[in-house]
């Protein structure tokens, strides 16, 4: 398994390392530890001459946190690996993952610096729109409980698959959480508007048991398949606003991380349609592991996550 592992040196950063120090990775498995350098915009206009003098100045501390922060994640039967890079850092953190080939990036949520920080929030973000595999956003120093969010779609099997077929979660207790998003009609004035939505209000109500019933089975199908694939798995249903209540899952029993699946929409498409995932990221208070499913390792046990898709 080949991971990315992306520093800044701050706590978060620091939460990141522990987590990928303490996953089970399989014999063989790479970590690349990349840190990035963003040049500041009017010193490059001014004196490019300045950054090449900075960095030679910093670059000798910088390795030395490097290796130190590696130092802690070298382990027998892994590679750990570090790299030093100027430029824009979410740039930076995409082509390392398309050059090493990468099957997870694992990142901080924030860096110590507003400015000056190489992981900065909105760099997660960018992180997670364009990664060419998964991207585990670290709020925390270590995974022991998962919620998996589970709405019966390609991408939400993207997430079981993930964590059925790599060693470093598969053993992980997870619950697969299904919510019944189904909003009350709006009410209108008027007569016939207010026969029209007393008839939408009516059929809300009735189609209410069927939905519920229908979730329930999609929790509960991804859960009894991810049971037979070996791992400790159970189900629950919610009802309500969908990123909230996968949230308030998490929340309810301590989970450490919120596993999702995401369309991994960009620019204007975003910004209209919204996503569940990204306000889940955004709010979540514990880890989220973002799964787009344009690179999920797969395995052997594949064909019994089919259930639910």
């Amino acid at each position: 398994m080949r991971v990315l592992l992306a520093t800044d040196f701050s706590p978060h950063a620091d939460d990141a390392a522990k987590i990928v120090g303490s996953l089970p990775l399989p014999s063989g498995s790479t970590i690349r530890m990349v840190h990035v350098i963003e040049p500041f915009p009017e010193v490059t206009a001014f004196a490019p001459a300045g950054i090449s003098e900075l960095t030679a100045a910093a670059e000798e501390h910088v390795r030395g946190e490097l290796e130190s922060f590696a130092a802690r994640l070298r382990a027998p039967g892994r590679t750990v690996e570090t790299a030093l890079a100027i430029g824009r850092t979410a740039d930076v953190i995409i082509e390392e993952a398309e050059r090493s080939e990468a099957d997870l990036i694992v990142i901080g949520s924030r860096g110590r610096r507003a400015i000056k920080s190489a992981l900065l929030g909105s760099v997660s973000a960018e992180v997670v729109d364009r990664a060419p595999c998964p991207v585990l956003v670290a709020r925390g120093p270590a995974l022991r409980r998962l919620v998996l969010a589970e709405d019966g779609s390609v991408t939400a099997a993207a997430g079981a698959r993930l964590l059925a077929t790599v060693p470093a979660l598969s053993d992980l207790a997870v619950r697969v959480v299904s919510v019944v998003d189904a909003p009350f009609p709006s009410t209108l004035a008027g007569n016939d508007a207010a026969m029209a939505t007393y008839a939408a209000i009516q059929a809300y109500y009735d189609s209410l048991p069927g939905l519920r019933d229908a979730t329930a089975k999609i929790a509960h199908d991804r859960a009894e398949a991810l049971a037979a694939a070996g791992m400790k798995a159970t189900s629950e249903v919610r009802e309500g606003d969908a990123a909230a209540q996968l949230i308030a899952a998490a929340d309810a029993d301590g989970s450490d991380c919120i596993v999702i699946g995401s369309h991994g929409r960009t620019g204007v498409a975003r910004m209209l349609i919204g996503s569940v995932a990204r306000t889940v990221l955004f709010n979540a208070p514990c880890s989220v592991l973002i799964v787009r499913g344009t690179k999920v390792p797969g395995g052997e046990r594949e064909k019994v996550l089919a259930a639910s898709t």
